[in-house]
């Protein structure tokens, strides 16, 4: 007579190699969508440089700073509710938030004017093994120095 399945250490066996594989994918999932926000954080940051870049063709100087917000809103404006405008020239309609951000956890970046000319605007990023860090921090060395509170190992640095 043929018996006909298998046996308990065959199943270990499969379960073990599906639980091996499985971990590998979320592993890298998790990666890819930490990748996915960065690269979101850096177009955000390149769509706050152009409405900075705009606002100083018309006032012929950078917006105020205050405590890593732009001042400009009617004040201080507000990451993730307040538009960017001056009088009637709205240079951007939200400015945006850290994608992680939440009601309850809100995450911004930050903005420091340094002088009249140059500014930095600065997002943390969650790959600390990207490149674009260190190259940002390089090419922005001057303006950069300029902030006191720095995270070497994930600051992604756009200035002017």
């Amino acid at each position: 007579m043929i018996k006909r399945g298998f046996t308990l250490i065959e199943l270990l066996i499969v379960i073990t190699i599906i639980g091996i594989l499985s971990a590998l994918v979320l592993t890298n999932v998790q990666g890819v969508r930490e990748r996915a926000r960065d690269a979101r954080r850096k177009s955000d940051l390149t769509s706050i440089k152009s409405s900075l870049r705009l606002y100083y063709n018309d006032a012929k100087s950078f917006p105020d700073s205050d405590n890593g917000n732009i001042v400009g809103c009617s004040g201080s404006c507000v990451w993730g509710s307040s538009r960017f405008a001056s009088g009637d020239t709205v240079y951007m309609n939200t400015l945006p938030t850290d994608p992680l951000s939440t009601d309850t956890n809100p995450l911004s970046y930050e903005y420091y004017q340094v002088t009249d000319d140059s500014y930095a605007i600065i997002a943390t990023l969650e790959n600390e093994s990207d490149p674009d860090i260190g190259d940002s921090q390089a090419r922005c060395s001057t303006p950069y120095a300029s902030v006191t509170t720095k995270d070497l190992e994930h600051d992604y640095v756009l200035c002017e």
